[in-house]
């Protein structure tokens, strides 16, 4: 059933990005991508790896917060290894197979490593609907802009919204309900034997907000720049500041379970926001072609530690 419905999925990635290219000239979008500059993409590269070592420290500072002590490089590169399966995963749900990477690498508690990755997605998740409110006001003022376009955005983000509530919950309020919630998450369900312990673990790093909030907006401006530095490998002249106010609004489009890591509809998102901003299609979908690549190509670091826990995972 999972199998299938995962086939589901791609199928529904690949039809969107194939009406997506039926709408765009292929031959132009080809000539816009050979252009890109080596120098900037690299940059690029750098900027969504920093951005990476930003979220391994504040696991590995959470980690700590409940006593373990883990070499930096063990965390970082089990980090890895859950971003490149959340890659290819809808709604990026496999990076919740980290704590199974890191306890075959490091010998950590799934539970302890559930309740350290769990509750800071939901307050990365809150944080990411905030700016992508501020993006909605900030382009409500574009001339021209479409009412349905920002209705649309702010559904998107209500119900990520929602979504990090209910994980906040599941982490820090009744079991009974957390129980029930957690029991129908795919990849989360294992959990639901082990709740009592999460939960006292997840409260132990609740007084770490401040530091959680902190790394999060860290890794904002790099994500931003990640952005930036691809847009002006194209040629597209954007200031960072309207990457910084677009990045979570788009973003939001890969955890839309609807297909693995939200291809198609982060494309489409991605092409309709830009053209705003005077970006042709073309040129909009060659900007979220270089992101999947270059996303991939640093997330990549972490395959070994995946390979090598493949036996140790149950999905």
């Amino acid at each position: 059933m999972k199998k299938n419905r995962f086939v589901l999925q791609v199928i529904a990635g690949l039809l969107i990005i194939v009406f997506i290219l039926n709408k765009i000239n292929l031959n132009e979008l080809l000539l816009i991508l050979r252009k890109t500059s080596p120098f900037y993409f690299i940059m690029a590269c750098l900027s969504y790896f920093c951005m990476n070592l930003v979220l391994a420290t504040r696991l590995r500072y959470l980690f700590e917060k409940i006593g373990y002590r883990i070499k930096f490089s063990q965390v970082f590169f089990s980090h890895m290894g859950g971003m490149i399966v959340g890659d290819i995963t809808p709604g990026r749900g496999g990076y919740f197979l980290t704590p199974a990477i890191l306890k075959k690498r490091a010998g950590t508690s799934m539970t302890d490593g559930m309740a350290c990755i769990f509750a800071p997605q939901a307050i990365e998740f809150i944080l990411k609907v905030a700016g992508a409110f501020a993006a909605i006001i900030f382009i409500s003022y574009i001339p021209g802009i479409e009412r349905k376009i920002l209705v649309s955005a702010g559904i998107g983000s209500v119900i990520l919204l929602v979504v990090g509530i209910l994980m906040l919950i599941l982490s820090w309020k009744t079991e009974n309900l957390s129980s029930n919630f957690l029991s129908k998450i795919p990849f989360l369900r294992k959990f639901t034997e082990n709740l009592l312990s999460f939960k006292e673990k997840s409260i132990d790093i609740k007084d770490s907000i401040n530091i959680i909030i902190l790394l999060y907006f860290i890794g904002w401006i790099f994500a931003a720049f990640h952005w930036y530095f691809l847009g002006t490998s194209l040629g597209i002249d954007i200031p960072y500041y309207v990457y910084f106010l677009l990045h979570p609004l788009l973003s939001i489009l890969m955890f839309i379970p609807l297909t693995p890591a939200g291809i198609g509809l982060m494309e489409g998102g991605i092409i309709i926001v830009l053209s705003l901003f005077g970006v042709s299609p073309p040129s909009a979908l060659a900007f979220s072609v270089l992101i999947r690549v270059s996303i991939l190509m640093v997330d990549m670091i972490g395959l070994r530690y995946v390979l090598s826990s493949l036996r140790d995972i149950e999905l």
